[in-house]
C-alpha cells in the first residue's frame, strides 16, 4: 500500500532524467543529411579518379576516361552506402538500448496488469449494459477525489496533542459537598 515517503518518491520521481526522455529525444540521420553526406564522399572520391584519369593519359572525355568516372561513381556510391548503413546501424543500437530500458520487465507486468484490470470493467459494464467510456468519464473524477484525499491523509504528519496539567481533585466528603454554593 503506498503512503508516507513512497508517494513521496513517486510525486519527485518527475524531476530526475526519464528514460522515456531519451527514448523521445532519439537523433536520426535527416534525407538532407544523408543527400550531403553522399555529395561529400562523391566529391572526394571522384577527385582522384579524374586525376588518375589524367596520369593514365586517357583523353578527356573519352569512353575509357566515363568509363573510369563511371567506375569512380560506384565505388563513392558503395562507400557511402556503407557509411550511412553504419549511422543507421548505431542509430539502432541505441533505439534498442533506450528501450530496453524504458519497455523493462516490471513496465511490461504493469501494463499487462492495467490490461487485465481494463479488460474485467469492460466485461463487467457490458454484463451489466453499461457503456464504459460514459463511466470512466464519469468515475474518473471520483476516483481521483479519493486518491488525493488518501494521499494527504497518509502524508500528513502525525500532530501529538498538546500535554495538559490537570490540578488534583479536591478532597470531599459527599458527593453534596461538591454541587452546594456558597
Amino acid at each position: 500500500m503506498l503512503f508516507g515517503e513512497e508517494v513521496v518518491h513517486i510525486l519527485d520521481s518527475s524531476e530526475k532524467p526519464s528514460k522515456w526522455d531519451k527514448l523521445a529525444e532519439m537523433k536520426f540521420v535527416t534525407a538532407r543529411q544523408m543527400i550531403v553526406i553522399m555529395i561529400i564522399l562523391e566529391c572526394f572520391i571522384q577527385i582522384p579518379f579524374i586525376w588518375i584519369g589524367g596520369e593514365l593519359g586517357l583523353t578527356r572525355f573519352s569512353g575509357e576516361w566515363w568509363m573510369l568516372q563511371f567506375f569512380g561513381m560506384v565505388m563513392a556510391t558503395n562507400i557511402g552506402a556503407v557509411v550511412l548503413a553504419i549511422i543507421a546501424q548505431d542509430a539502432a543500437n541505441k533505439i534498442g538500448a533506450s528501450q530496453s530500458k524504458a519497455f523493462s520487465v516490471d513496465f511490461m507486468k504493469g501494463i499487462e496488469t492495467l490490461t487485465q484490470i481494463m479488460r474485467v470493467l469492460q466485461d463487467t459494464a457490458h454484463a451489466r449494459g453499461e457503456n464504459l467510456t460514459e463511466q470512466i468519464d464519469e468515475l474518473i473524477p471520483n476516483y481521483y477525489d479519493l486518491a488525493l484525499s488518501y494521499i494527504r491523509t497518509h502524508t500528513t504528519p502525525v500532530v501529538q496533542p498538546p500535554d495538559i496539567q490537570v490540578a488534583p481533585v479536591a478532597e470531599y466528603d459527599s458527593e453534596d459537598e461538591l454541587f452546594q454554593t456558597q
